[in-house]
């Protein structure tokens, strides 16, 4: 919060009053004809309180400006008590201002406000000279005490203000884009104190979406749990939004924000009074839903979810749809408490996806699965820290060049002391979910680039190694940068590097997707299309995006010898790769028959156990000395 600006405040005045009595005491008990309370101001100082005794030659709201060495002014300045008994007599004061008006005598002490920036003075002045005993100081010192506890109060009422105030301008801005909402949110923090009731708020509602949070979500559950009847059941449903961090790099946090809230108005529009809308963290909602007992009805509930997030939102005049995930758990079959109704409504969701669905219901092998993920989850986060993660290598072969060794994809393994060897499938999407895997790919690019600076001078053929790269690395704001920064470093040429893409990166973001590939090209870094044909877009990709290679992907290679349609499907792939000018790689190859006829049909590149199983770095590095 900013800094209080003391000058502006004002003392009411039933405080004046009060200060005026205080004076005036002073004056009558130590028998001086003047006592003062002293305010600064910028440029000069105030009577801001005068005793009402006789002989007083202070005026009230008399003003002096400062800099003529006045009694006050060095008090102030000083910070310190002042006591002249007689300015006549005293070199420093014979010439101050006020013997002009009679006072040689002067007591005074600085009065602060409570961030220690001056108030004024309280003080007393005589026309002869006194020498005050110590019970005059010691009065003049609780009088200070007294003021100082008032203006205390006062600074604190500013600072209520000003933070009432801050909170005021805050909700203002909110409602530039959210104005019915926050207008909501206003009225609720005008009915609480400014501090107090901001916490309070917060404590039970989600600010933007002003919908229950979890700890009043798990409140409301344990009190509604108990209510369910025999020929009822509560449907828990544990739904997030997939891809929305692409919603908020494309268009901005504020239209993220802008499509929760409508998403959150959708889903409360005519819902019943026993049922719960919470938002819990981020993009994940839950809605708890008390009906007759059967799936019928838990069916209706679920429907209602998939409609109203299926409903396109309109952000800045462009239609966005957003993919949901839907765990459902439901109470009393699974859970008998609100706190493992939500885990194993989460845990489906989890499952959920994993494997690509819309909809999972919990069940035994949803628990388990959960507990595996926690576990590998746990494990995983010190994988690279305790050195249980390598990159392996599987040879690149040229089948124009008598198959040999031109390159290598870095493929990444797990060895786990306690868990064994983990296969990636299992731990790279858990790494994509945690964000774990923006560390664990910058990993990989130094391990496999740092090798690479090695070995393409190993051979006379041009050297490729490959390296996958996930969707969250290539949203990476300087993720083009970081590339050229990594080539530098190990001393690459970017003619060594291929990038391998999946449908995945393609689908985030089409604006972005196409800058940064461009970006990648131009510095000459080869550009891979992985998994080509099992997707749902691959030809509309290579309308819209340039590529260097396509990789068949094995499930077309795998069967070669034995189905009619695999051999047709990958004759055209590599028919209309080489009219397009890109290289063709096959993977998956195992056999003699599946080369020969890849071969045959002109593919330019093959990986495979037929060549070799992917192997550490030093078994390769042997692999390629071995054919120089």
């Amino acid at each position: 919060m900013a800094k209080i600006d003391t000058r502006t405040i004002t003392v009411p005045a039933s405080m004046v009053d009060g200060w005026q009595e205080i004076v005036d005491l002073v004056a009558d008990i130590t028998e001086c004809p003047a006592a003062l309370i002293m305010r600064i101001h910028e440029h000069d100082i105030e009577v801001f309180i005068s005793s009402k005794s006789q002989g007083n030659p202070y005026a009230p709201h008399a003003r002096d400006s400062l800099g003529h060495g006045l009694y006050c002014e060095t008090v102030i300045r000083e910070r310190r008590p002042l006591v002249v008994p007689n300015a006549l007599n005293d070199p420093n004061w014979d010439k101050n201002p006020d013997i002009k008006l009679g006072m040689i005598c002067y007591c005074g002490l600085p009065v602060y406000w409570p961030d220690n920036s001056p108030f004024g003075t309280i003080c007393i002045l005589d026309s002869k000279e006194r020498h005050f005993s110590e019970r005059t100081y010691a009065l003049l010192g609780r009088f200070q005490s007294a003021i100082e506890g008032h203006l205390q109060v006062l600074y604190h009422k500013a600072e209520v203000q000003a933070l009432n105030e801050e909170l005021e301008r805050k909700v203002r801005e909110r409602t530039q884009s959210l104005a019915e909402l926050s207008a909501r949110l206003l009225k609720e923090i005008e009915q609480r104190t400014a501090a107090e009731g901001h916490l309070e708020f917060h404590r039970s509602f989600d600010p933007l979406t002003h919908l229950p949070n979890r700890a009043t979500l798990t409140e409301r559950l344990r009190g509604l749990l108990p209510k369910i009847r025999d020929d009822e059941q509560l449907t828990l449903i544990y739904f997030g939004l997939k891809n929305f961090k692409s919603v908020n790099d494309s268009y901005g946090y504020l239209a993220g924000d802008q499509m929760l809230v409508s998403l959150a108005q959708r889903l409360s529009v005519k819902l019943p009074e026993d049922w719960i809308l919470s938002r819990i963290a981020g993009v994940e909602f839950v809605l708890a839903a008390r009906h007759p007992r059967g799936l019928p009805h838990a069916e209706q509930v679920i429907d209602r979810v998939l409609h109203d997030c299926a409903i396109p939102f309109n952000v800045n005049n462009n239609s966005i749809t957003v993919k949901t995930h839907l765990g459902v758990a439901i109470f009393p079959m699974d859970a008998s408490d609100s706190v493992s109704l939500l885990q194993r409504a989460s845990a489906a969701m989890s499952i959920c996806k994993k494997e690509g669905a819309m909809v999972s219901f919990f069940g035994t092998e949803t628990q388990k699965a959960a507990n595996e993920r926690l576990l590998l989850e746990s494990h995983l986060l010190d994988a690279l820290r305790l050195n249980e993660l390598e990159v392996y290598y599987q040879p690149l072969m040229s089948l124009r060049q008598g198959s040999k060794i031109i390159g290598a994809e870095a493929l990444l393994r797990w060895h786990s002391p306690e868990l064994g060897n983990v296969g990636p499938d299992r731990f790279i999407p858990l790494a994509e979910s945690n964000g774990q895997i923006i560390e664990i790919g910058n990993f990989v690019l130094h391990q496999a680039l740092e090798k690479a600076s090695h070995w393409f001078k190993l051979t006379e053929l041009p050297f490729k190694i490959a390296i996958n790269i996930s969707p969250l690395q290539f949203r990476e704001r300087h993720f083009v940068e970081h590339i050229e920064d990594l080539l530098r470093l190990y001393q690459v040429p970017p003619q060594s590097l291929e990038l391998e893409i999946t449908e995945g990166i393609l689908l985030q973001d089409e604006h972005h997707a196409k800058g940064s590939l461009a970006a990648l090209r131009a510095i000459g870094v080869s550009i891979s299309l992985d998994d080509f044909g099992t997707g749902y877009s691959s030809l509309s990709y290579l309308q819209k995006y340039s590529f260097d290679t396509l990789k068949i992907d094995r499930s077309f290679v795998s069967h070669l010898e034995f189905n009619e349609q695999n051999r047709e499907l990958t004759r055209a792939i590599i028919a209309m790769a080489h009219k397009l000018k890109l290289a063709v790689i096959a993977e998956g190859v195992e056999n003699a028959f599946q080369e020969s006829f890849i071969r045959d049909e002109g593919c330019d590149y093959a990986q495979g156990f037929l060549y070799g199983k992917p192997v550490t770095a030093e078994v390769f590095h042997q692999l390629l000395r071995a054919q120089e």
